[in-house]
């Protein structure tokens, strides 16, 4: 490794409390690092990140959103170290960050490394449904991603060679939001480079409420549509689609012309509640109604 070059796409988030204590870790270490963000058309534009001054610190905003995809593709292209770190705009960096992540590079040179995440807790009703699935079926330690590490890999905290993810680049056809995590680890499979998870978690601060979550939800599952049609055999990364498709009920004519009230149903418990029963039965019964 040459250097690193760690990535923060922001959108609507202030990323700065992350990008000071990164700067200083960087400065701690004595590490050849750049950090750059650039802001995908906040609106307004988030002054505390134009105005941070700092010798390993470099910031731009777009005029137009691009997209999570995009953005991360146009990131590696401007960063000028060997490895690239993404990190998410709206995480918290935890003590001796860069210093594991340093660790685990010194033994997987060539491979992507996943730290993980981890959330504070929702108590909130309104707020509790992010907190609560994330916690049932994302928040899973090292040596439990490592069995399915593909299946189990995030965006939101990775380590990746430059050449690997410029070779490769995300799925920019992906506009809404959603699965460009999983469509990249699926690539990464063919290709095939190897994913490692270790436990270094960022503190993911996502203040959606139970309505904006489920709109992001519903985004994610037309992307999932969009990558199985293009796809046929990424179904065997989304439980959800493999259940949906393979369900003979589910596919019955009336099923189909029943789902969308069925899921609108749900989506109403959900969000009054934060149960991810509820949430989980709205997904289902959502894609069965748009697939």
């Amino acid at each position: 490794m040459n250097g690193l070059s760690i990535c923060i796409p922001v959108y609507n988030y202030n990323a700065l409390s992350a990008v000071k204590t990164l700067c200083k870790q960087i400065q701690s270490l004595d590490l050849k690092a750049e950090v750059l963000v650039v802001d995908d058309a906040s609106s307004p534009e988030i002054t505390d990140l134009a105005n941070f001054k700092n010798n390993n610190y470099t910031y731009e905003r777009l005029e137009q959103n691009i997209g999570r995809s995009k953005i991360r593709n146009y990131l590696a292209q401007k960063s000028k170290y060997s490895h690239i770190l993404f990190i998410d705009g709206d995480s918290g960096i935890e003590q001796n960050f860069l210093d594991h992540y340093l660790l685990a590079l010194s033994k997987n040179d060539n491979c992507i490394i996943y730290g993980g995440t981890a959330q504070p807790k929702k108590s909130n009703k309104t707020k509790g449904l992010r907190y609560n699935y994330s916690k049932k079926i994302e928040f899973k330690k090292a040596n439990t991603r490592n069995k399915k590490p593909f299946i189990c890999f995030k965006t939101n905290n990775f380590i990746v060679p430059k050449e690997i993810i410029t070779a490769t680049p995300f799925n920019e056809n992906l506009k809404k939001y959603g699965h460009e995590d999983t469509f990249f680890a699926y690539q990464m499979e063919q290709v095939p480079v190897k994913i490692i998870h270790i436990d270094n978690p960022v503190i993911h601060f996502d203040d959606s409420n139970n309505s904006q979550f489920i709109k992001k939800t519903k985004e994610s599952i037309e992307n999932l549509i969009v990558l199985y049609t293009e796809y046929p055999q990424f179904m065997e990364y989304s439980e959800l689609l493999k259940f949906a498709k393979t369900n003979t009920i589910l596919n019955y004519q009336l099923s189909k012309k029943l789902a969308y009230p069925i899921s609108k149903f749900f989506e109403v418990l959900a969000e009054k509640t934060s149960s991810t029963s509820f949430f989980q039965m709205f997904k289902l019964f959502y894609l069965t109604s748009i697939q």
